[in-house]
């Protein structure tokens, strides 16, 4: 069969070959005239035979002859119906059916069917957060959540870590949390308490800090790089000695030194390469250093001696640390762990930089500290308890030491901890090999009567005397009269705060940040009294309710499933009626035939 896609209907009747058919009819005719003629000569040999029962004579004898047949005329009548289509199919889709016929027969039947149905539905609560400033001379009110917050505390750090723990502790106020962020307008603040170089200063004084670093008793380190004998000395001007033997490790060794030291009158501490050295502890939800609660009294007892003496470290030695801090797997208030997340890596490095901001306060360089939080990351990995004070706490690293260190510490009634051998301090501090001392504090009295503290052009003379819970003469004594009497000028514009031997001086004006934290959807009203104002309230939560499902069926004829289908059927009828109408007459055999036929069967006429 032709292609008739784009053929006109003559070009398709041409195609057709009707007068062809009518042709074939003629001859039709023209093939039976022949078959009877051939019919009547066939017969003659009955004619000419002789018969016995005619006495040997013949048909034709007896004056028979074969007929010739013959059409006188014939009418031929033709009639013939044609149907032509041609159909083009450009589908889209996933379901398709599909079916093709041609002359022949076939049935073919294939079917696949399939159903699929997703359903998946999230629900999520974002947290949200809310600021608030709060002058550090403020003893206004924060109202959250239509609960009440007076500001109360003789100074401005302790009126804002007292209302950070009550706003991490009260329910029903729809904060989950509140993080304190102190960035220090810089004061103009002098000194003329320490000695000349070489001198170690006893008063460092920062941009908005005054710390008593001098003072106390001796501290040493001491580095145990191998397992050889040893023999340490401690005191110049009475000889202390102490004398180390081979023990099977670096370890044992350091071990081994730290109960020579203690027996000899000192206080020590070994310190593997992997360990940290120094650890501060926190509260729950809390950023300062303190001793309070009691899991903290004990935890970080000597925590400010510590830190002083690491701040000594970093800055004669010009030691590289990181402070790492941590919090544990507790999620705050109203929220799940993975919503705290974010807020539990700002707790740990809010942690991280408490340290910092001591170390730096105490002498340090702030370029030698590098802070990182790991969150609640590890709490979180190791298991156990959600409210665990092991993972509140900030660590203090020293990167790529090998060697183990002995933190040795001179005792209030105990021989002085003053000349020191072996001498490795002139070496680096980190990677240097050898047993031996690799830093020293030598401690003694601050005696600073007669010295002074000026802040922003007004002196403050500095007292010693016993004050706070300290003793007279302790650095601790001196920070907590200065903060004193700089509070008790009422014409300064800037207020102090005391800690350990640290000093804080904030201007009066100076914007303190809480950032608040929840995790609940209903809007939480926030208002101040004066000196705190809002500065960001809690939008709107957002809520997110998705469901998807998606069912299909599918049926696919031929076994095959398409997007895109482009197909061209084409289908052909002829269909005709034909009629011969036809007048057939007998004639006798011409009688040239039948004398032909007697001459032949006379006697010798067939030679």
């Amino acid at each position: 069969m032709a292609d008739y896609d784009g053929l006109t209907p003559g070009q398709v009747l041409a195609d057709a070959s009707v007068a062809e058919f009518i042709s074939q009819l003629g001859l039709g005719i023209a093939a039976a005239q022949r078959a009877l003629d051939e019919n009547s000569v066939d017969q003659i040999a009955e004619f000419i035979t002789p018969r016995e029962g005619l006495g040997g004579r013949t048909l034709l004898d007896l004056g028979l002859a074969p007929a010739f047949y013959h059409f006188q005329h014939a009418d031929l009548s033709c009639s013939l119906q044609l149907s032509l289509r041609v159909q083009k199919d450009l589908s889209l889709g996933l379901n398709l059916t599909g079916s093709f016929s041609d002359t022949t027969t076939r049935d073919e039947t294939e079917a696949e069917s399939s159903t699929t149905t997703e359903s998946t539905s999230e629900t999520r609560t974002d947290t949200r957060t809310a600021q608030v400033n709060i002058e550090a001379s403020s003893t206004g009110a924060l109202s959250v959540g239509g609960q009440t917050f007076q500001l109360s505390g003789p100074d401005a750090l302790t009126r804002i870590r007292d209302l950070q723990r009550r706003l991490n502790t009260t329910e029903g106020t729809g904060v989950g949390r509140a993080l304190v962020a102190l960035e220090p307008q810089p004061l103009t603040i002098t000194t003329d308490a320490n000695d000349p170089p070489p001198a170690p200063p006893k008063v460092a004084i920062g941009s908005n800090t005054v710390a008593f670093v001098g003072g106390g008793h001796g501290r040493g380190i001491i580095q145990i790089d191998s397992d050889g004998p040893t023999t340490f000395t401690l005191n110049a001007a009475t000889p202390v000695t102490v004398t180390t033997t081979a023990q099977g490790s670096a370890a044992a060794h350091a071990a081994h030194l730290v109960e020579q030291l203690e027996a000899a009158g000192y206080d020590a501490v070994a310190v593997g390469p992997d360990q940290t050295i120094g650890r501060t502890h926190f509260d729950t939800g809390a950023h300062h250093i303190s001793t309070d609660p009691p899991d903290l009294n004990t935890r970080n007892a000597a925590v400010d001696g510590n830190l002083l003496h690491l701040a000594h470290t970093i800055r004669d030695r010009n030691l590289q640390v990181t402070v790492e801090g941590f919090a544990d797997a507790q999620p705050f208030r109203g929220a799940t762990l993975e919503q705290s997340a974010e807020s539990n890596q700002q707790l740990g490095l809010r942690r991280a930089k408490a340290v910092q901001e001591r170390l730096v306060a105490n002498g340090a360089s702030a370029g030698s500290i590098t802070t990182v939080s790991q969150g609640h990351t590890a709490a979180r990995d190791a298991g156990g308890p959600a409210n665990n004070i092991e993972f509140r706490k900030a660590d203090v690293q020293v990167p790529g030491r090998t060697a183990w260190w002995v933190f040795v510490r001179q005792r209030p009634s105990g021989p002085n901890l003053d000349g020191v051998a072996p001498d490795l301090r002139s070496g680096p501090m980190v990677g240097q090999s050898g047993n031996g001392f690799i830093h020293l504090y030598v401690g003694g009295s601050l005696a600073l009567s007669g010295r002074s503290v000026t802040v922003e052009g007004t002196p403050y003379p500095l007292r010693g005397a016993a004050g706070g819970g300290f003793a007279s003469g302790a650095a601790e004594a001196y920070a907590f009269n200065l903060a004193a009497d700089v509070n008790a000028n009422a014409a300064a514009t800037y207020t102090a705060s005391a800690e350990a031997n640290v000093v804080t001086l904030l201007r009066k004006s100076q914007p303190i940040r809480i950032d608040l934290v929840t995790a609940e959807s209903r809007q939480i009203a926030l208002s101040g009294t004066s000196g705190v104002t809002v500065t960001r309230e809690f939008t709107r939560t957002e809520t997110r309710n998705l469901t998807r499902q998606n069912t299909g069926n599918r049926a696919v004829a031929f076994g095959a499933t398409l997007d895109v289908r482009y197909s061209r059927q084409f289908e052909m009828n002829v269909t005709g009626n034909s009629a011969i109408t036809a007048r057939l007459v007998s004639i006798p055999a011409p009688p040239q035939f039948l004398e032909t036929i007697r001459a032949y069967l006379a006697p010798g006429g067939g030679t």
